[in-house]
């Protein structure tokens, strides 16, 4: 049997290798992630969780290689930024002015008006109702209200705490598990985690654009539940929550449901903030209002958060 040539040999070898390299991790297709169909039709945002999470490079869309050893020099064709333009966020643009209508001869001008030239009939009425010696002054009653010592929005600031629903959840960085509190509010869009608690939890970081951002996975501390998130990197994101310590006796009040954090009524600083890129996934229905001046609590996959204002003596 002819033995085949050597550089057949090295040929097939190299198609072979470049057939593995060209496995796709989100359609376990053979084709590079660029031309992955099912990741073409995600989201900006999806797009970019799957590059995150299955480690490939933001900037080339690669997995040989991490994004500081990507020799491409190829950035985004939308705003020219370090990554790549299949994982582009649509910048929002800013409300454009309606321009103001010019002035025409039919509409009067927006110029400060001259004032008329007097008549010389019209002046000499008013210099005569001047001089006239009847002057009729009324004296109106000024009325003289002192300030408050203290309006109603401060005594209702001093009795009145307000808390922000948390929970805590446990964040997975592939290597070990970390148990950390976390703020869910849906009005926020992008969620986001404090740069040193990133360092400290060893999450994996890459550049987008301006931006940092980190993949990791979070899992309730009770159920099944796990979640992949991307989370901006924020250098000061520290909120504390609630101002001041509550009464044991309206921590008492929520003792018979399964508390997502059961620390609620404490002073604590977070974090770690999940808003509205996750927030339906969060959620659960059921809302629980016990009595007037204390705050709702609201089911979620971590356990029922406790938020609003509370009234306290």
């Amino acid at each position: 049997m002819t033995p085949r040539p050597r550089t057949a040999q090295s040929l097939e070898s190299r198609r072979s290798r470049g057939t593995q390299s060209y496995h796709c991790r989100v359609c376990r297709g053979i084709h590079p992630l660029r031309k992955c169909k099912r990741f073409r039709k995600l989201s900006a945002e999806k797009r970019l969780r799957a590059v995150l999470i299955n480690k490939y490079c933001s900037n080339c869309l690669a997995h040989q290689h991490s994004e500081g050893t990507c020799r491409s020099q190829d950035g985004c064709k939308k705003c020219g930024g370090s990554h790549h333009t299949l994982l582009h966020m649509h910048e929002e643009r800013p409300p454009q002015r309606t321009p103001q209508p010019t002035a025409s001869p039919s509409r009067p001008s927006r110029n400060p008006v001259q004032p008329a030239r007097s008549h010389p009939r019209h002046s000499a009425r008013s210099a005569s109702r001047t001089s006239s010696p009847i002057r009729v002054a009324i004296e109106r009653p000024r009325l003289e209200v002192s300030a408050p010592a203290r309006s109603v929005a401060t005594l209702v600031r001093q009795k009145t705490v307000h808390i922000l629903p948390t929970a805590i959840v446990v964040v997975d960085s592939g290597s070990c598990t970390f148990e950390t509190a976390a703020m869910i509010d849906p009005c926020m869009a992008v969620s986001s985690i404090d740069r040193s608690l990133t360092a400290a939890f060893r999450l994996p970081f890459t550049n987008l654009g301006d931006d940092e951002v980190c993949s990791a996975t979070l899992r309730s501390r009770t159920g099944n539940f796990k979640l992949e998130v991307v989370l901006k990197l924020d250098p000061s994101l520290k909120i504390r929550t609630p101002i001041r310590a509550l009464s044991d006796a309206t921590r008492a009040k929520f003792g018979d449901i399964r508390l997502a954090d059961e620390q609620f009524h404490r002073p604590a600083t977070i974090s770690l903030v999940l808003v509205a890129d996750v927030f339906a996934k969060l959620i659960q229905p059921g809302c629980l209002k016990l009595e007037d001046g204390l705050p709702v609590a609201q089911s979620t996959v971590f356990g029922w958060t406790v938020s609003g204002a509370v009234l306290e003596s």
